[in-house]
């Protein structure tokens, strides 16, 4: 190609077909899912590789892969796409259209209500307005933002290097507690060394929770504690510390919010000298939440800041 700009001559179609052939994986399940022919997308992907003068996919027995070039673009790829949803959005607001979809991630280590009482809020608001809620690991999450696919995301926050490039809003402070099923052998602990032979099950290997707890450990001269299960579902992760010995984290403010007791998990040791932990609002710097998205926002600030005035006064 000579075009010394590429990008020049790119067509929204091709980002489409290449984000729908990253996404299955297959030639032929994303010419399906896009209603189109298998050649008619291939001929797509060959264009758009032409243009950019390099391979972004990768033909195996087993399907389609992603080059890191092909990687590279696609984070790129999903901010355009984003962009050009959110752009629509605005304006079909302003034709007077249908309120936007609002897409917002929640980490798998949070369960507490404050989202689904910001949501109700808001569609109380306006009954038309469509809410997609997305429980992920913190890396999925962190991932999603940058792309544009989530508007924003609430989530634990204990190191900031790594966000550097994302706008993070506070909410509230919370203390991390080491819960368990009612009758658990452990149950009256008083301090972290009592718990160190029990199994642990973490939503991720390396979640921020796990981390602040594999740290408060490790300064208590503890041998590393025994994650046996890790587990992406919340439903998944609270039901199985309900119906096995496993012991697993959970922020207070979160505990008490779900009622756990109700579901049999009890708290085994919630202690002044476990660590907190930031839960926060993030969203990229140049795509701060607008519309719709910008309503929830507020009102998960409005809620959390009545939320932590109120545990101050109980307290």
């Amino acid at each position: 190609m000579h075009d010394d700009d590429p990008w020049s001559t790119l067509r929204p179609h091709q980002l489409r077909d290449f984000i729908a052939v990253a996404d299955t994986g297959s030639l032929r399940a994303a010419a399906r899912k896009l209603g189109l022919t298998q050649p008619s997308l291939t001929k797509s992907l060959r264009q758009l590789e032409t243009q950019l003068e390099v391979a972004i996919i990768s033909r195996t027995s087993h399907g389609v892969t992603l080059t890191g070039a092909g990687q590279l673009l696609l984070e790129h790829a999903r901010l355009i796409e984003s962009e050009i949803r959110r752009t629509n959005d605005e304006f079909r607001r302003m034709r007077g259209g249908s309120a936007a979809r609002i897409n917002v991630g929640l980490s798998v280590s949070l369960a507490f209500g404050l989202l689904g009482e910001a949501v109700k809020l808001l569609r109380a608001r306006d009954p038309e307005i469509s809410v997609r809620i997305v429980e992920a690991t913190h890396e999925r999450l962190i991932a999603d933002v940058r792309q544009g696919l989530c508007d924003f995301a609430l989530m634990p926050v204990s190191t900031r290097g790594h966000l550097a490039d994302l706008r993070i809003r506070p909410l509230f402070e919370a203390r991390v507690i080491v819960v368990g099923r009612t009758g658990h052998r452990c149950s009256g602990a008083t301090s972290l060394s009592e718990l160190k032979t029990c199994d642990w099950i973490t939503p991720r290997r390396h979640g921020t929770l796990k981390e602040l707890i594999d740290r408060q450990a490790s300064s208590l001269g503890l041998n590393a504690l025994r994650w046996m299960v890790e587990c992406d579902s919340a439903a998944t992760y609270w039901d199985m510390i309900a119906d096995s010995d496993l012991v697993g984290l959970a922020l207070q403010t979160d505990f008490e919010s779900r009622n756990a007791r109700a579901f049999g998990v009890v708290a085994l040791l919630d202690a002044p000298d476990l660590p907190t932990v930031t839960v926060a609002l993030l969203h990229r710097p140049d795509a701060a939440p607008a519309g719709g998205a910008e309503a929830l926002a507020d009102l998960c600030r409005d809620l959390a800041g009545r939320h932590v005035v109120r545990r101050r006064v109980d307290e």
